[in-house]
């Protein structure tokens, strides 16, 4: 797959609520039992179990944890693209490496924030336990890789689409540090702002 086209398709999918989408509209069907079917009948159940109020809780905070781990699968696809870029064109390997570590350098330390908020307002909630949102959060981890398995990433190393690359990595900078940022907000404010752009 395009390496750009890849990154778009991420930069769309960081979204919160993004991934796990797909447990609120599963089907009622006999289907063969994946990682993806095993994350999906888990997390159902454990929401099913829920009040309305602690349910709205546990979708911002799965919501939070779905952006972060997306941002680390973005930083990582991108830092094999680089690799691959620098490899090929060596007459870029410098400035393509540089610009890299600079995007790394801004957005890991909002990162690495936004899990340490993210491990304290689990802590701090009393919705659910923090031991079936870390069970659900694993499986879904698994189904997921389950799911990006099954897709072949080849970065496309011409000039050309390298010199696109860096440029892409001025453009999702700002996108990423306010999508951390958004997360670093507490979670009865996140769900305000929802309940206030649904009506």
């Amino acid at each position: 797959m395009h390496i750009f086209m890849t990154l778009s398709i991420l930069m769309a999918s960081i979204t919160l609520g993004s991934l796990s989408a797909f447990a609120q509209k599963e089907e009622k069907i006999k289907t063969e039992e994946t990682p993806i079917s095993i994350w999906i009948k888990a997390e159902n159940e454990m929401i099913d179990s829920l009040p309305k109020q602690n349910q709205q809780v546990f979708f911002v905070m799965r919501d939070k944890y779905n952006a972060i781990q997306s941002v680390r699968m973005v930083q990582r696809d991108v830092g094999n693209a680089v690799k691959s870029c620098a490899i090929e064109n060596k007459e870029l390997s410098t400035d393509i490496e540089t610009r890299y570590k600079e995007w790394n350098g801004i957005i890991n330390p909002i990162l690495d924030d936004a899990s340490k908020f993210l491990k304290k307002e689990l802590k701090e909630q009393e919705a659910f336990y923090e031991s079936d949102f870390n069970k659900i959060t694993k499986l879904n981890d698994k189904a997921f890789l389950f799911s990006e398995n099954k897709v072949e990433k080849t970065p496309i190393t011409t000039l050309k689409a390298c010199k696109a690359l860096m440029k892409s990595m001025d453009r999702t900078e700002d996108k990423l540090v306010n999508l951390m940022q958004d997360i670093l907000l507490p979670e009865e404010v996140v769900r305000k702002r929802l309940e206030r752009a649904k009506k």
